[in-house]
């Protein structure tokens, strides 16, 4: 039987990225995904002639996450387009569009204060962000500025998933918005096929470099001989043909959700801290929700039709939408004369409340039809969505030294990478990052050299 140097599990942008830089140092990596395509939350889709992203919308702070890093590294080939203005915002009252940190939206106190928070962060090092994770956001930003308005900009604006910004760590937050103001774009948008492009160009790179991907197979079991990981249990499922195999090697990466962690090992050999971070991030968890719609373009006015991406509200409330246009950049996601567009929810949204995400989504479209007469009546199709826990939240003193590591202590040959185990804002940027933390402990760990 072939043996391997690593196994990762799981084929989202973190399993792909620990799987690319392993391959591309020369271990024998195999990865293994239980869908049939990659991408996990930044994929696409085809429905009805349109292209569908699913989850991720966009790339953010591409120059300082990381993911331009890990593509240069590994040679992987992705064409991004820089979006500006990067986020407009659509006053529901005065029914205009303005860019979404102005002094016409903000007035020039608040705005004043927004331009300084924006320098003090940019030029903040990581040292001085990793003093913060103990703090919440709300008590570093009214502790600095002493501005409830601008508090009450960034609980809609930062999309932590809902998560109340008392909540928030401050050293996530920071970290997040050091990324967003230091990047050479805010956010980015593949030239061609979606946001499958990324995962698509990290696949190619794998298997250039001589790493294996597999899809349709479910690990079930990481098997272990005392304290040491030899390798994984799987199931292979094809339409007609199912199989039980064992892979060998003396590492595993766990990309998948951190808390399916003790479905796969026994919680004897997960520590009590570990765990009861695992149970942390279980526990405080926010839908996010929205609408997904194929639209001619008559249905949208010409002004809209300009932006990637803007907010909707109105004075007073403790939320906004936000709409994102990836045809703006792109023409080919959807048949001619049509736009593809995700109305999503930004704010407080209880995990396990379908009601309250129901009465959000007819929120959303009554919105759609105020700033577009009619305009749930003209679409090809509208869809409610709901993305369950798309990103675990960065809690306070669950991030940067409070994570949850990238390795368990006491069980050699288990690592960890994934949103949970490097938490930010930025799911993107959280990925990438635990894929180059994961990497760094492997490689400190030296576990090779006893092959």
């Amino acid at each position: 039987m072939k043996k391997y140097d690593v196994i990762v599990i799981g084929g989202g942008i973190s399993g792909l990225g620990v799987a690319a830089l392993l391959s591309n140092k020369g271990y024998r990596t195999i990865l293994l995904e239980k869908e049939s395509i990659l991408g996990g939350r930044c994929t696409s889709f085809q429905y009805r002639g349109y292209t569908v992203d699913i989850g991720l919308h966009a790339v953010a702070s591409y120059s300082s996450s990381g993911i331009g890093r890990m593509l240069a590294e590994v040679g992987a080939q992705l064409e991004l387009m820089p979006i500006k203005p990067s986020l407009m915002h659509y006053d529901l009252d005065t029914r205009r569009y303005m860019r979404a940190t102005s002094p016409e939206r903000f007035g020039e106190a608040l705005y004043r204060d927004f331009k300084e928070l924006v320098k003090t962060v940019a030029k903040m090092g990581k040292e001085e962000i990793n003093g913060y994770h103990t703090v919440s956001a709300a008590a570093w930003i009214l502790d600095r500025f002493k501005n409830e308005a601008l508090l009450e900009f960034f609980k809609k604006i930062t999309g932590f998933a809902g998560q109340p910004m008392e909540k928030v760590s401050a050293g996530a937050f920071l970290e997040t918005l050091n990324d967003a103001f230091n990047s050479e774009a805010t956010i980015t948008y593949p030239h061609r096929n979606g946001i499958k492009a990324l995962p698509d160009a990290l696949e190619r790179a794998i298997v250039q470099k001589g790493g294996e991907i597999v899809t349709e197979v479910g690990v079930q079991k990481i098997l272990q001989r005392k304290n040491r990981i030899v390798g994984v249990q799987a199931k292979v499922i094809r339409p007609s043909f199912m199989a039980d195999v064992e892979l060998h090697a003396p590492a595993v990466v766990f990309t998948i959700p951190l808390e399916l962690l003790p479905k796969f090992l026994s919680r004897k050999n997960i520590p009590a801290e570990l765990l009861a971070k695992i149970e942390r991030i279980t526990h405080e968890r926010y839908y996010y929700t929205g609408l997904i719609a194929g639209v001619p373009k008559s249905a949208m006015d010409s002004e809209g039709e300009k932006f990637f991406q803007w907010t909707v509200d109105r004075p007073g409330m403790d939320w906004h939408a936000i709409i994102t246009a990836p045809t703006q950049m792109d023409p080919k996601l959807a048949p001619p004369g049509r736009h593809l567009l995700f109305i999503d929810s930004h704010g407080p949204m209880p995990y396990g409340d379908d009601g309250i995400a129901r009465r959000r989504q007819d929120e959303l479209a009554d919105m759609l039809n105020e700033i577009w007469p009619g305009f749930t009546q003209k679409v090809d199709w509208l869809h409610r969505v709901i993305y369950p826990n798309v990103l675990p939240l960065a809690q306070i003193s669950l991030t940067g030294p409070y994570r949850p590591g990238f390795s368990i202590p006491g069980l050699k040959g288990m690592y960890l990478a994934g949103d949970a185990t490097y938490l930010t804002g930025s799911g993107i940027g959280s990925t990438v990052k635990s894929a180059y933390g994961c990497i760094e402990e492997i490689e400190r760990g030296n576990f090779l050299a006893e092959r």
